[in-house]
Formats: C-alpha cells, structure tokens, sequence
C-alpha cells in the first residue's frame, strides 16, 4: 500500500498570480497530470497546500487536501503534514511543479526502502539528490515532528537523521552514508 503525497504549498507556487499547479501541461492542469500518475501505483493521493480552496474545484472528490500542522515552515512542513495523515506505511512525495514522474522509479525507490530497512529512498539524477521525488515511511513523522518543534526546518537536517538509500536514475544502487536518531 502506498500514499501518494503532492506538496503545493508555500508562496512560490503561484505565477501570475495562479497556483502553478493549475497552469496546463498536456491540455490540462499539471496537478491532474500528477494525479494520473501517481494513481497508477498509490492507493491514496495527499495534497498539502496552503491554499486548499482554490485546489478543491479542480482535483477528483476522492483526493484529500489539506493544510500544514506547523504553517509557514516550508517543504518540511508539507512534508510532516502529509506523512502524518497517510493511511499507509510508505509514502511517495512530489512537489507541484515535478512534471516527470517516474513510477518505475519509484517502485524501484520502495524496493530499497524495504529490502535496506530504510526510513527514505531518494532518487539520483545526474548525480543530483531529489529528496522531494523520494519515498518514506510514514514513521519518519516523529523526527520531522521534533524538527519542526525545533524551528529546524532544513531538509539536509531531516534527511541526516533518518535512514536513506537513494537510488540512481540508471539503476545503479548506491546507499547514501545516514545517521540514524538514537
């Protein structure tokens, strides 16, 4: 089972003065891309947004949106918001602007969460981290609660105390050194 969690929120995610997951990608909005998508393989699909109103008449009835528990922290917050709502173990997360999602590398992602009893598996394109296109359990919700709690808001911070894999773009699996809480 996996939750599929999209994270659009935050004063950047407008353009011209609309949500930049409104602005159409293939003729439709690239939120409902996303959906289609992500629906492929998740069981459940999470919006967080800081603006759930202007979302709410463009998603499917059957997607839940909400709002940060600790508003105005950035992606962490979204982050924590949807792992602390998802009804399952896993979950995958995009930002709103993440036009090429990749499912095959996601199920990939999973795999390592599962087999090296990581907390996160991370992608890695072009030898670049993509820590908002990565898959968690749903249990890294306590340290990110703690961060939070801490005003620490920094996805380096978060991802240096949990367990993470990442996982290249060309199938090569290299586990990244981690720090585990004690």
């Amino acid at each position: 089972m996996l939750t599929g969690i999209i994270l659009a929120g935050g004063p950047n995610d407008y353009v011209k003065g609309h949500h930049r997951s409104l602005l159409l990608h293939h003729n439709e909005p690239q939120i409902l891309c996303q959906i289609k998508k992500m629906s492929q393989i998740a069981d459940e699909i999470i919006i967080v947004t800081n603006n759930p109103r202007e979302l709410l008449p463009h998603v499917p009835t059957n997607i839940r949106i909400i709002t940060d528990f600790y508003p105005n922290r950035g992606p962490i917050g979204g982050l924590h918001a949807g792992l602390s709502l998802a009804r399952t173990e896993i979950a995958w997360v995009i930002e709103v602007d993440t036009l090429s999602i990749s499912t095959s590398m996601t199920s990939k992602l999973i795999k390592n969460v599962l087999c090296y009893h990581a907390d996160g598996a991370i992608p890695l394109v072009d030898g670049t981290l993509k820590p908002l296109q990565g898959v968690y359990r749903t249990s890294t919700k306590a340290t990110l609660t703690k961060l939070l709690q801490q005003e620490d808001t920094t996805l380096s911070t978060f991802l240096e105390n949990i367990h993470t894999v990442s996982v290249s773009s060309s199938s090569d699996y290299k586990i990244r050194p981690h720090h585990t809480p004690q």
